[in-house]
């Protein structure tokens, strides 16, 4: 097992005891494997870009094994040979080690075209898969790295592929055929046939999936999610696929003849259908512009419902819509009239917007002026209303405190100037 600090621990799954304690990788390792046929030695790579080959007895690095230009997320070893391992990385490559190469460079490299997720060898050992972007892709290694084919059923970024076999019947006789199992950030999970270059199974779950990997005896398929649930499923058995169900080989129907109940106008998939379709050549992609919703204010501006608006925006105690609706009704010049037309209660919410935001200097230019024009316009309500002199008072007292703090920044200006001129000088 390893961890972010860069520490590989090797235990004793019994007592669940730490054995040894390998420590030489500076950043978080990703993997850690042992080789198929070899369990004297280990293989681990991660966010450092270096790819070690440990001896686990003596808890030394064998070979450090340079290349990668990026994060090392994924590896496989060769189940042909313990001497040969791959490795995939962000950098977009794919390259071949051989422990018994000298110069610790690599025996072969791929590029992907996208950043590496996964990388498995197939079981004959001279092909490898590799799974990036929303593509999942066989090299040809004894082709000299050719690439044989590229599955891109995924909408989304590939995540985890594995290799398993499952049953199939031909002509009343039943063989075991191996198949890759790939899952991706779309929620699906694709069943893939190497031999045959098709999907041959899919199946869709309800969150983005993360791994994917089956049993040793290929009977039990197991799924990790990004919330956290894991999914697992095992396949029929032999009754069950007697009984008429020859395509449900892994625990889902087959695609070349989906068993899908008819959609609906009812129905809320109904509506949803098609969304996560590719567009194909000569197809047209029609954007329908997105509706914008509009304050209650905005509405009432588009009616030249004046009064109305400034009051509703007055209302909301938004400062900042408050002073952009002023701001239109000046333009429109209709600001004053607003004004004169307001009752007590509404000349009140008016007011206690002054008293609070007149002496903000983003908004006094504005406001200022306008605090002026409505005392002089309003002066025979004010009078007359308890409410709107204490709202006055308000504002008084605001103004003067605004006054009191200029003066002392005043004084202090007058007693920094002369000692900045004279550092000035020197």
């Amino acid at each position: 097992a390893s961890d972010l600090s860069g520490l590989i621990k090797v235990f004793d799954v019994k007592t669940r005891t730490p054995l040894r304690r390998l420590r030489s990788h500076t950043r978080p390792v990703r993997f850690v494997k042992y080789p198929v046929l070899d369990k004297l030695h280990l293989l681990s790579g991660g966010d450092d870009a270096v790819v070690k080959f440990w001896d686990v007895a003596g808890e030394s690095v064998v070979l450090d094994l340079m290349g990668h230009k990026d994060y090392v997320r994924c590896s496989d070893c060769s189940p042909v040979s313990p001497d040969l391992f791959v490795t995939g990385s962000y950098d977009h490559t794919v390259k071949v080690w051989d422990v018994r190469v000298e110069n610790s460079r690599s025996v072969l490299e791929v590029n992907h075209g996208k950043p590496v997720e996964d990388v498995i060898y197939l079981p004959s050992g001279g092909l490898i898969a590799t799974a990036g972007g929303n593509s999942v892709k066989i090299w040809d290694l004894i082709g000299g790295g050719r690439m044989v084919y590229s599955m891109e059923s995924h909408n989304k970024t590939v995540t985890s592929i594995c290799v398993g076999r499952v049953r199939k019947e031909n002509d009343g006789a039943e063989s075991m055929e191996d198949r890759i199992l790939s899952v991706g950030l779309d929620g699906y999970m694709k069943v893939f046939d190497f031999g045959n270059m098709k999907v041959t199974h899919s199946m869709r779950f309800p969150a983005p999936l993360m791994s994917v990997s089956f049993s040793p005896d290929c009977r039990t398929r197991v799924i990790g999610t990004s919330n956290g649930i894991i999914f697992a499923g095992r396949r029929k058995g032999k009754e069950n696929v007697e009984s008429g169900r020859v395509g449900n080989v892994l625990g889902f129907e087959s695609i070349s003849e989906p068993e899908r109940r008819v959609l609906r106008p009812t129905y809320f998939r109904y509506f949803h259908r098609g969304q996560s379709e590719k567009p194909t050549e000569g197809d047209y992609l029609v954007m329908r512009n997105k509706k914008i919703k509009l304050a209650e204010h905005d509405k009432l501006l588009k009616k030249f419902r004046h009064k109305d608006a400034l009051v509703s925006v007055l209302s909301r105690k938004n400062r900042e819509n408050v002073v952009a609706v002023m701001e239109e009704l000046v333009a429109r010049k209709k600001l004053l009239k607003c004004v004169s037309n307001l009752d007590s209660d509404e000349l009140g919410l008016l007011l206690t917007f002054l008293s609070k935001n007149a002496t903000m200097p983003r908004y006094s230019s504005l406001l200022m002026g306008l605090t002026k024009k409505v005392i002089e316009m309003r002066v025979e309500d004010i009078r007359n209303s308890d409410a709107l002199k204490g709202h006055i008072r308000n504002l008084k007292r605001s103004i003067e405190e605004e006054l009191r703090i200029q003066h002392s920044l005043q004084e202090i200006q007058g007693i920094i100037s002369p000692l900045l001129r004279i550092a000035g000088r020197r």
